[in-house]
């Protein structure tokens, strides 16, 4: 805390109170809600347990490890990282540095898959999560569909790890098989070819002209290899849509997130590689943030 607030006797709320105007002047989107989420951290309890105790006065030992929380923050730390987790489509998943952070938009790939096996009535499906990270589509897509088996491949060992701890912790690693394989590598074999009903991937698809323009909690501190190609945004989607025609079985899907304005120029790679069908769904700000193809 700030040196001439040292001799205060903090509370809760007046924490609470503090450290949100003080994150406000800042610039740190959610400011309260950083706030709250880090004091459960360092206090090692629940959110809404800072309303039913809001007077209680903190301990040195806690304001001290609140503050060490509050730094990284203010340090434009992402409050994922800091949290240890991440929440996806109504999980917690594990993440650290070094592993991208889900987002909210990604939760569409999962709407998309299973609003196409519901309309097919397809039964057991077999699923490639393409670059997993934190394995929060692979993990979702099996904790939604009973029957279904995946295949989930990420190029650092690192992150794998991660995404093998998040399976387990949500009782499904006997569901997803890990790989290691770098996707671009076109002397790597491919997994399991003709063998799945869908792709899934959230390929890094922010243009290298982009880059230093992103918020510095992403520029600074997420791994970059998991959000650029350090080029024009399309280089996963060249590979991807160039193998899905081996990968999938006859009546596969690839289903890809992709970036705000790109949707046209994925579409036609899908197209140029003969897909029979070609859908999208959007985002909640209306952006054609999925895009599907039907082989």
């Amino acid at each position: 805390m700030a040196s001439q607030e040292s001799q205060k006797k903090w509370t809760i709320l007046s924490l609470i109170q503090w450290s949100e105007n003080y994150l406000t002047e800042k610039r740190i989107d959610s400011p309260r809600l950083n706030a709250e989420l880090m004091l459960a951290a360092a206090l090692n309890c629940k959110r809404i347990d800072l309303y039913t105790r809001f007077d209680k006065p903190l301990v040195q030992e806690e304001l001290d490890h609140y503050k060490t929380l509050f730094v990284r923050r203010l340090n434009r730390e992402p409050l994922q990282y800091i949290l240890g987790y991440a929440d996806f489509y109504g999980r917690r998943f594990a993440v650290r540095p070094g592993v991208l952070i889900p987002r909210p938009e990604t939760e569409h790939i999962i709407e998309a898959v299973l609003e196409i096996i519901k309309e097919k009535e397809i039964k057991s499906p077999r699923i490639l999560d393409i670059g997993t990270g934190s394995g929060c589509i692979a993990v979702s897509l099996a904790a939604e569909i009973d029957d279904a088996m995946l295949t989930a491949i990420d190029v650092s060992e690192d992150t794998l790890e991660i995404a093998k701890q998040n399976a387990v912790q949500h009782l499904l690693n006997g569901r997803i098989t890990f790989q290691k394989v770098d996707i671009l590598d076109r002397y790597v074999a491919v997994p399991e070819a003709g063998s799945f009903d869908f792709i899934a991937a959230n390929p890094p698809y922010i243009p290298k002209k982009e880059w230093d323009s992103l918020q510095d909690e992403i520029r600074l501190h997420e791994p970059k290899h998991a959000l650029t190609d350090d080029d024009d945004g399309l280089t996963y989607y060249k590979r991807i849509t160039g193998l899905a025609p081996q990968l999938l079985k006859n009546d596969g899907w690839l289903i890809c997130e992709i970036g705000h304005d790109q949707y046209e120029s994925v579409r036609m790679l899908i197209e140029s590689k003969g897909a029979r069908e070609i859908r999208h769904w959007n985002d909640l700000s209306g952006i054609k943030r999925i895009i599907g193809g039907n082989w």
